[in-house]
């Protein structure tokens, strides 16, 4: 995992160079923690949003698969239809039509 561990003391007296080094192009994380364990770990924000993003394409497509492997009846298109209306309805506080 981490190469190397800086002091969580040195992180925060070298955090400008370290935001400076990243907005040059440098993606390398620094990990730091102290007694030399990490306890976090400092990235580019475009590297956080690919992980995320990541993240949540892996969430989403567990959700698919769960769904997909249910064996129940499906809705047919007009039941459906009339629960997304039914349920529009219900949170714009409309009466049903």
């Amino acid at each position: 995992m981490a190469e190397m561990v800086v002091p969580t003391s040195e992180v925060r007296a070298a955090l400008g160079q370290i935001t400076k080094r990243f907005d040059a192009g440098d993606s390398e994380p620094v990990f730091f923690g102290s007694h030399r364990r990490v306890q976090a770990v400092l990235v580019p924000i475009a590297t956080w949003e690919k992980l995320l993003a990541h993240a949540e394409d892996e969430l989403d497509l567990g959700v698919a698969r769960r769904r997909l492997s249910d064996r129940g009846e499906w809705l047919s298109e007009e039941e459906l239809d009339a629960a997304v209306t039914r349920a529009i309805e219900k949170a714009s506080g409309q009466a049903p039509g």
